[in-house]
């Protein structure tokens, strides 16, 4: 268990707080956006009316989420939110991914490390007990062992404040935008229920019961928001480490690892994604 968050944290002291961050989280989250701004900037450099596959792969995820606003916020209103919710999917689903590179470098270091020991080296040795308990062990002179060893990566996902961050921003942006499109009164209607939100009632909305109701509301979905996202990436971790102490066969691991990097990386993506459109809608 103590392999969920393998990586060390640092502190520093600001105004006698004492602030604990986790270095690799950070240094991940970053080349996630640096990822993505190369990403844009191939993606937009040279254009054709017949794509590259490249070209091609991209132009199908940009209308994958034009869909998705054109449909929940209409053909006007729908085109100002492409750039966010896209950036939005994208950041989240190679955050979710990140973690399966080093993995896949890992085992084929493995294998290469199998194939010297096909040709008889020394440096290799295998315990095998049984089909799900087999153990390869690479001595630190031959150089496929770094390979092997390649150090693990944790997703920014896995951290509760990088899917707080993530929901607040969801939760901010949807009622900037609420009060923009209805002005500040008619945004204020939402949080009186059935009570009239005209003068003089207005400026008793703290007597109403519904203010305090529709408060706890949109507070509790940043919550549930994050928390979706969280509970679920941080499920497929703690799986993966369990059945990984529990089975030494190297490819189990791995396999889990494409499963809930890949698989499960770009559903929960697509949630957080359709639920933070939801959200904007419902300001509509």
């Amino acid at each position: 268990m103590e392999n969920l968050h393998h990586s060390s944290e640092w502190q520093i002291s600001i105004l006698g707080h004492i602030v604990h961050f986790n270095p690799m989280i950070i240094f991940i989250t970053w080349g996630v956006i640096l990822l993505l701004a190369a990403i844009g900037f191939l993606a937009c450099r040279k254009l054709r009316e017949i794509p590259k596959p490249f070209q091609s792969m991209t132009e199908a995820v940009y209308e994958f989420i034009e869909g998705i606003c054109l449909n929940s916020l209409g053909p006007v209103e729908g085109p100002k939110f492409i750039p966010f919710i896209l950036s939005l999917f994208l950041f989240i689903l190679i955050s979710n991914w990140i973690i399966v590179l080093p993995n896949i470098i890992g085992f084929f270091g493995l294998l290469i490390a199998l194939i010297y020991k096909a040709f008889g080296s020394s440096l290799v040795t295998i315990s095998f007990e049984s089909l799900f308990h087999i153990q390869v062990h690479i001595r630190d002179a031959l150089w496929v062992s770094k390979v092997a060893g390649f150090e693990k990566l944790e997703e920014p996902t896995k951290i509760l404040n990088t899917d707080l961050a993530f929901a607040l921003v969801v939760f901010l942006t949807a009622q900037i935008y609420g009060i923009r499109r209805h002005g500040f009164l008619g945004y204020a209607k939402h949080y009186m229920g059935i009570i009239p939100a005209k003068p003089p009632y207005t400026w008793f909305f703290f007597l109403n019961p519904f203010f305090y109701l529709e408060v706890i509301s949109k507070l509790s979905a940043v919550v549930s928001h994050s928390f979706r996202l969280y509970g679920n990436i941080f499920g497929g971790a703690m799986i993966v480490t369990l059945v990984s102490g529990l089975v030494a066969n190297f490819l189990v691991p791995v396999g889990l690892y494409v499963f809930f990097g890949l698989f499960e990386g770009i559903i929960q993506a697509f949630v957080f994604t359709m639920l933070a459109v939801t959200y904007i809608s419902q300001e509509a």
